[in-house]
């Protein structure tokens, strides 16, 4: 099969040895130097997601890929996304999502064949709803049409849900174009565009009402290309550095966090680092978040022009959708790095 994206013909993964960073361990959270440290933060205020190259685009630029090649992730100062328009999502859109009944929750399925592209609910304390193409507002409407068949709650729920998810698309957008402009393979930002599609996921993490922290969902590695998370008033966000050190992810109310995925560290032929992150919650209080997913359709294979003598394979070409099966594999379950023992070289 041809690689839509680079023009290269993919054979078949293999699988690889074990080789992964050690990452977060323990069943709770302990503190120690995580409340110290900060995830890079960069302005986007100057940027027009629109004008590529004009304003601080060039400067941005610079610090993104500072960020995504040490740490994998940062924190967007990103006042597009105004506060107010958080407040919507949130308490107009979010909460009366998870206040429904399980029954009407479990109606957001895709099919037996995408168990991860709808709702979640195995994990204790952890609900999960998505929308497929949520930058779309025909399938946020669809999907409001599940979640409230009598349509009273429909067009607060999908104005609050698409306003939100368009201005954090066109965030991810601007920085996944950064990303091909930096690594000097812009020639491809169309293609690998045309080939992406974005998932919006709203999650509800409960609290445990006690002062000790617990983790709701365990350190991974994502798989797509770019998530950028949008967080509520209650922290929870760890992210483990390439050198081992935890950030909390303290909550703003102007900023994004943007982290890099397994596919897009493959196909930068691992220029870029996919962090280790967890979600732990401590308190009274229930933790809430919204994230956007870029997901690729195409066949993960890293141009040319990112592989040579210093920088040679690091991955096989592969298909993400089998990488993401093995993943959830008991195989896969043993491995730190999953991405390095499904197809690395």
């Amino acid at each position: 099969m041809e690689n839509l994206i680079t023009g290269q013909s993919n054979p078949k993964p293999h699988h690889h040895r074990r080789h992964g960073a050690k990452h977060f361990s323990s069943a709770r959270s302990a503190r120690t130097g995580a409340d110290a440290m900060q995830l890079p933060r960069i302005d986007f205020s100057g940027v027009d997601p629109s004008a590529p190259g004009a304003g601080t685009w060039s400067a941005v630029r610079a610090q993104v890929m500072e960020a995504l090649t040490t740490v994998g992730c940062f924190d967007a100062q990103y006042p597009a996304l105004a506060p107010e328009q958080r407040a919507a999502l949130f308490d107009g859109a979010v909460r009366p999502l998870f206040a429904l009944p399980v029954d009407a929750k479990r109606r957001n399925y895709y099919g037996a064949d995408k168990p991860f592209h709808g709702y979640l609910g195995d994990i204790p304390g952890y609900e999960s709803l998505a929308i497929v193409d949520g930058t779309k507002l025909e399938l946020v409407r669809d999907f409001a049409g599940l979640m409230w068949p009598d349509g009273g709650s429909n067009d607060g729920f999908c104005n609050a849900v698409h306003g939100a998810a368009s201005r954090i698309f066109e965030l991810e957008e601007a920085v996944r174009r950064m990303v091909m402009e930096g690594l000097g393979v812009a020639k491809y930002h169309d293609a690998l565009r045309a080939s992406t599609w974005h998932l919006f996921r709203m999650s509800e993490y409960q609290a445990p009402h006690a002062a000790e922290k617990t983790v709701r969902f365990g350190s991974h590695q994502d798989t797509n290309l770019l998530s950028i998370v949008c967080q509520h008033e209650v922290e929870g966000l760890e992210v483990q550095t390439r050198d081992g050190e935890r950030v909390l992810v303290k909550p703003s109310p102007t900023s994004l966090v943007v982290m890099v995925g397994q596919a897009l560290r493959a196909w930068t032929n691992d220029r870029l680092y996919a962090p280790f992150h967890r979600i732990t919650v401590g308190g009274d209080a229930t933790r809430y978040s919204a994230m956007l997913f870029s997901v690729p359709n195409f066949q993960i294979q890293a141009p040319g022009e990112l592989v040579d003598d210093e920088h040679p394979p690091r991955f096989k070409p592969h298909d993400n959708n089998d990488y993401i099966r093995f993943c959830v594999s008991e195989d896969g379950a043993r491995h730190e790095d999953k991405l390095k023992a499904f197809c690395g070289v």
